[in-house]
């Protein structure tokens, strides 16, 4: 088990509350999809769930961004109070980024030169985030998408685990619901609008987690509210745990 070390202050970061949804960690040689729209925080998820499992024991974690550079990404980490500059000089946790030039062409060239360079890892690597494939995948065909999925689901099963950050408008259904076979753990996120009496102005942006899919099981009901706050990240909100 890929363990996350949680916090002892459940207040000023939702690390413990995502450790419990996931049961405590990940399982070695597991798949996991985290899927929703645009700006609904499955990046910010992603490196909070780094985080937890760079702290655990003996976790080194490499990350591949197609948004941040090392310093990008260390200092967005930095700005939710995620520090992991000695992790990143002691080789604990190292960033990649991806080029995205000429996406448009280049997608299923990029897709299996992230497969190749996986696959050239050390062993002590025992956990790989992808985040995120969606901007050169979203022209692909679906069969290629799915092929991708496959090549990952096969990593996994050299004492490998792997995270995809994934937009839902990527896949159509049939090829979302491949994703969602394939995967040993499948969390979705989701934006919600705070209920509010009338008359009354909330201008926070709620997020939701839903685990779907948790160590190959199907997994129903109670989902994590939370905000994300610059200084703390993930916030989770006073009666966490709410009905779908």
């Amino acid at each position: 088990m890929l363990g996350m070390t949680t916090t002892n202050d459940p207040g000023t970061t939702g690390i413990r509350d995502i450790a419990e949804a996931l049961g405590g960690g990940i399982k070695e040689n597991s798949l996991m999809i985290i899927e929703g729209e645009a700006k609904s925080g499955k990046s910010i998820l992603a490196q909070h769930v780094a985080y937890g499992v760079l702290y655990s024991r003996d976790s080194t974690i490499a990350y591949y961004s197609s948004e941040h550079g090392s310093e990008a990404l260390i200092a967005k980490m930095e700005s939710m109070s995620l520090e992991t500059r000695h992790e990143v000089a002691t080789d604990r946790f190292r960033i990649y980024k991806v080029d995205t030039t000429n996406i448009l062409k280049r997608g299923e060239k990029l897709l299996k030169l992230i497969i190749a360079h996986i696959a050239t890892l050390p062993l002590r690597f025992k956990l790989i985030i992808i985040d995120s494939p969606s901007p050169f995948m979203v022209k692909l065909s679906q069969q290629v998408k799915v092929d991708f999925l496959q090549a990952c689901k096969e990593l996994c099963e050299h004492d490998r685990s792997i995270i995809l950050v994934l937009d839902t408008h990527v896949f159509e259904t049939k090829a979302l619901m491949r994703a969602y076979a394939m995967s040993d753990y499948y969390l979705k996120l989701r934006s919600q609008d705070p209920l509010l009496e009338p008359g009354q102005i909330d201008t926070r942006v709620i997020k939701m987690l839903e685990v779907t899919k948790l160590g190959g099981a199907e997994r129903r009901g109670e989902g994590i509210k939370f905000e994300i706050k610059p200084g703390v990240g993930i916030q989770i909100l006073p009666f966490v745990r709410v009905k779908i």
